[in-house]
């Protein structure tokens, strides 16, 4: 009774190596995948409009230089010292873009844009 209680009663011995071995086995185990996230661009947020993380917005160069934000045919914003490549990068598509808004600060009135 003694024996056979004790080896009905208790779990088997398994190597801890052994139930790692198909996690062992993966090929990305050891492989980690860089984090790429588009950079963004503070934007002043114009007077009585409100924005929503992930709203597309269009990106119109003018003339001056500066970089207005539109939703339609309407001003929502406007980019605040956009840097030189920005407004270079704009001249050569014919001044204007596609982006995203990727966070609101609603508290600062102004917004990060992710331009394309």
């Amino acid at each position: 009774m003694g024996l056979d209680f004790i080896r009905k009663a208790a779990k088997s011995f398994k190597k801890g190596l052994d139930e790692s071995r198909i996690e062992l086995g993966t090929p990305t185990l050891f492989a980690s995948e860089p984090a790429s996230s588009p950079r963004t661009y503070v934007a002043r947020i114009s007077d009585e409009v409100v924005l929503v993380s992930g709203e597309e917005l269009g990106a119109r160069r003018l003339g001056t230089g500066k970089i207005v934000l539109m939703r339609g045919m309407d001003v929502v914003g406007e980019l605040q010292a956009p840097p030189s490549e920005l407004v270079e990068a704009l001249q050569k598509s014919h001044n204007e873009a596609c982006g995203s808004v990727v966070e609101v600060h609603d508290v600062a009135n102004t917004a990060e844009i992710a331009l394309c």
